[in-house]
């Protein structure tokens, strides 16, 4: 980085306000969870998400298929990582949008693009003991026409 956009880029920090530094410090926790959970989906490994998921943690969402909500637990959901990658997982596209972030509670928007299906979900986090934990999961998605 040149020096004079480093200074600028110091310069800028410096005269933020220290809830606004606070606010980004936890904004860049919660992008450090956020980042350990696609690596989860990606890996297809639930012992990696478990490290930002709490098992206790509620998943709830409207299956067309089954023409009901389905809510089971974040551990019953996880259940449904295979212990390895996809086989289409070269064709999956995963993106985030940290949509807010308060000094305990966040919420992040997941889109998810695969061969197969459309989805988004709506993640719930919380500090817990001084650790960005995902709690609950709302999910909405459908079947793409093959």
């Amino acid at each position: 980085m040149k020096s004079s956009i480093r200074s600028t880029v110091l310069a800028a920090t410096l005269l933020l306000p220290a809830s606004a530094l606070a606010q980004t410090s936890e904004r860049d926790a919660v992008d450090r969870a956020m980042q350990r959970m696609m690596q989860a989906f990606e890996a297809g490994d639930a012992r990696i998400a478990f490290e930002v998921l709490r098992r206790d943690g509620a998943v709830l969402g409207y299956s067309a298929s089954k023409g009901q909500v389905v809510v089971r637990t974040t551990e019953e959901w996880a259940k449904g990582f295979p212990g390895k990658p996809a086989d289409d997982e070269d064709q999956r596209h995963r993106s985030y949008e940290i949509l807010d972030v308060s000094e305990n509670a966040a919420v992040v928007k997941v889109k998810l693009d695969y061969p197969t299906w459309d989805g988004v979900d709506y993640l719930a986090l919380s500090k817990i003991d001084g650790k960005w934990m995902i709690v609950s999961k709302s999910w909405s998605g459908k079947a793409k026409v093959q």
